[in-house]
Order: structure tokens, then sequence, then C-alpha cells
């Protein structure tokens, strides 16, 4: 049996946990709404293949269609403005 392949778009961010001062990096696969934190964002892209292949298997186990990224998808960034005197996260 063939086996099928697809690409995922994963979102990594660098951020502080909740409630903490502690680095960590967050990522998340828009498209299957999964998301996973990790210490380094080597550790979070690790964390999120595994998660996304359990939740395939779960998706296929479950008889659930698998959602696949639409070929027409956009993936873009924008400048903004920011407000004087605003504070920002790092």
């Amino acid at each position: 049996m063939k086996m099928e392949v697809t690409d995922y778009t994963t979102v990594i961010n660098r951020e502080k946990r909740l409630g903490t001062e502690e680095v960590c990096y967050t990522a998340y696969v828009p498209v299957l709404g999964v998301a996973t934190e990790a210490d380094t964002a080597d550790e979070a892209k690790k964390a999120i293949e595994k998660l996304v292949n359990f939740h395939l298997e779960s998706l296929a186990d479950e008889g659930v269609e698998v959602p696949i990224e639409s070929p027409r998808s956009l993936v873009t960034t924008f400048r903004a403005e920011l407000p004087a005197g605003a504070k920002f996260s790092r």
C-alpha cells in the first residue's frame, strides 16, 4: 500500500511560560489545531512532529477525515505601526 505524505505549516514562537519568566518555545500547526511547548526550538519541532503523527493516527483510527492544507494557502506577515508608549514583550 502506497503511503501518502503532505506538509503542514508549523509556527514556532519563543515565549515565556505562563506565570513565569522562563523562556520556552511553542509549536502550533494551525490546520490541525494542535500545539505543544518545549525548552528549545529544536525540542519544540521534534515534539510537534510526534504530536502531529499521533493526532493523524488517532483521526485515522476514529475514521475521521484528516485535514490537509490547501495548496492555495498563503502564509504571510505584515508590518504594523506600534503605539508610542506601549510596553512590548520579547
